[in-house]
């Protein structure tokens, strides 16, 4: 099973084998598979993983809507690398996670040997489970992080920067004081408890932030966000060039 150390990782929203292998071709060392925003099901999510997995290095990571059964089993069968949960506040609820997420004895997933995660039955000794990462994205979840991250289940933390910022009033900004506060004590804790961390950023100087705080993982936004920023600016160089020709 791949490990994580550190480097770059995005936001897949797009739910197509083409752009992970896009993704893997630029270097990126993760991709997050979106399925609570974006239009990922486990069938797309297998065919992404194929072209991953072609890469040899590129660390995928799918995002569950909910922390409800069908939504993980399928997922996880599929022999993705890693899970991140949405809204994870509560011990109780963190323990459900586990539950549904692990095989016997440190969970209760069922187990099939007959799919793509074990070779379609060539491999029934790997019992791997994914890597286990958590969204912290409320303040009650900030609150909850050493009951959070102390779990040795966890391997990852996510800081929910949007959500918390609305939830604090601030409206999406994401850089906000406040706000890097809450990613500062988030990065003190996980590093505590040996968790890799991630954080979103959208510019350079976000990026620089990130660095200097420690975070593992700087997720460079969302697979739809640069291509449409890019195609823009590509738009407004022509219209500008177009506009001193024509005058």
């Amino acid at each position: 099973m791949k490990k994580l150390s550190k480097g770059i990782g995005i936001w897949q929203i797009i739910n197509s084998s083409l752009v992970t292998d896009i993704i893997a071709s630029a270097g990126f060392e993760i991709t997050i598979f979106d399925l609570e925003h974006g239009l990922h099901t486990p069938e797309t999510i297998q065919n992404c993983l194929y072209a991953a997995n072609s890469s040899g290095s590129l660390l995928t990571i799918a995002r569950i809507p909910t922390h409800e059964y069908q939504y993980i089993v399928q997922v996880i069968d599929t022999g993705i690398d890693g899970l991140l949960f949405p809204h994870v506040e509560t011990k109780e609820q963190l323990d459900k996670i586990i539950n549904l997420t692990f095989l016997y004895p440190d969970g209760n997933k069922s187990f099939s040997p007959f799919i793509s995660r074990f070779k379609f039955g060539l491999d029934k000794k790997n019992k791997n489970n994914p890597l286990l990462g958590i969204l912290i994205e409320s303040k009650l979840g900030m609150k909850n992080l050493d009951l959070l991250l102390s779990n040795p289940k966890v391997d990852f933390v996510y800081f929910g920067a949007y959500d918390l910022s609305m939830e604090i009033n601030k409206n999406g900004s994401i850089f906000d004081p406040e706000i890097i506060d809450n990613l500062k004590k988030l990065i003190s804790t996980a590093k505590r408890f040996d968790k890799k961390i991630f954080a979103i950023y959208r510019n350079d100087n976000e990026l620089k932030i990130l660095f200097n705080l420690g975070v593992d993982y700087p997720i460079a936004s969302v697979d739809t966000s640069n291509l449409v920023n890019k195609l823009r600016e590509e738009n407004l160089k022509y219209l500008e060039l177009k506009s001193k020709i024509d005058s």
